[in-house]
């Protein structure tokens, strides 16, 4: 699920701000950009991330300011470095040269006065800090977000266990179809020969082929995920998961029942409830 989160903390000798995005996605994908003197702190931070985000893309944006107040200071022998080489590239590629914003963004150029010298100890504490914060404004705001989205899909979940319903009333006629079918198919075969229908024959096969039709077990298992599914969209833990696969399954057995029906209206069903489990994939996708 998309959402945002800042936070800030303080010490006596440094000032640090953290914002976090995430972006939808199937599963966690964590890129940061901390400044070249915290570096050491990337691993803390996507423990961090990963322990309380489990699906989404996650972009972390980390800053350090000395608590004195001091302002940030240019490194100009850095971005004269940088300035050559990449006007020096930008002629090789028939390129626009670099402008000073550009430069400015490039590693090592923009410092903080003393942050070149930052104590790791020191400074771990504050940064732990400001990140938790900036966690804890990404879940609150994902929280909302998982609760509007909960709601739809519950509503589509309910759309698919009234369809199933509908197959389920008109499976119960499916034996007694197929049996008059079967006979009349037999009797039209058998005047055309002369011949006469044996009725022990004619009932073997309409249980053969009753049997080969029969959605019960399909229908039983159908109504058990859906079930589960609203069980689990009701819970706060992370379900994403599991609704991806009981998204799966559920399709597989709607595949099944088409293919076992032959049935007009059974597979008009099963083509809608296909087109809303679909809709209730793709949202889940999304889901923590």
């Amino acid at each position: 699920m998309s959402g945002h989160g800042v936070g800030e903390a303080t010490s006596e000798r440094y000032r640090v701000s953290a914002e976090v995005r995430t972006v939808n996605h199937r599963f966690c994908r964590v890129s940061m950009r901390l400044p070249a003197e915290i570096g050491f702190f990337e691993d803390t931070a996507r423990r961090m991330i990963q322990s309380r985000v489990q699906r989404g893309k996650v972009d972390l944006s980390l800053t350090v300011q000395s608590a004195t107040g001091t302002a940030a200071r240019v490194d100009h022998g850095v971005a004269a470095a940088w300035m050559k080489e990449l006007t020096g590239l930008a002629e090789e590629l028939g390129a626009e040269p670099p402008s000073l914003p550009d430069v400015l963004a490039l590693p090592g150029v923009v410092l903080s006065n003393g942050m070149e010298q930052v104590d790791p100890d020191a400074i771990a504490p504050t940064l732990g800090e400001a990140l938790g914060a900036a966690l804890d404004g990404l879940e609150s705001m994902r929280s909302r977000e998982g609760e509007h989205l909960a709601g739809d899909l519950v509503a589509r979940v309910q759309t698919v266990a009234g369809g199933l319903e509908s197959i389920r009333q008109a499976s119960r006629e499916l034996p007694a179809r197929t049996r008059d079918q079967l006979r009349q198919r037999i009797e039209d075969l058998l005047a055309e020969s002369g011949r006469e229908i044996d009725p022990d024959r004619l009932l073997q096969e309409a249980a053969y082929h009753a049997e080969r039709a029969d959605i019960t077990e399909e229908i039983v298992r159908l109504g058990s995920h859906l079930e589960k599914m609203r069980g689990l969209l009701q819970s706060s833990d992370a379900v994403g998961r599991t609704l991806e696969f009981l998204s799966q399954e559920i399709h597989r057995e709607l595949s099944t029942i088409g293919a076992k029906t032959k049935e007009l209206d059974i597979a008009e069903l099963v083509v809608d409830l296909k087109s809303e489990l679909e809709r209730i994939r793709e949202q889940v996708q999304n889901i923590e």
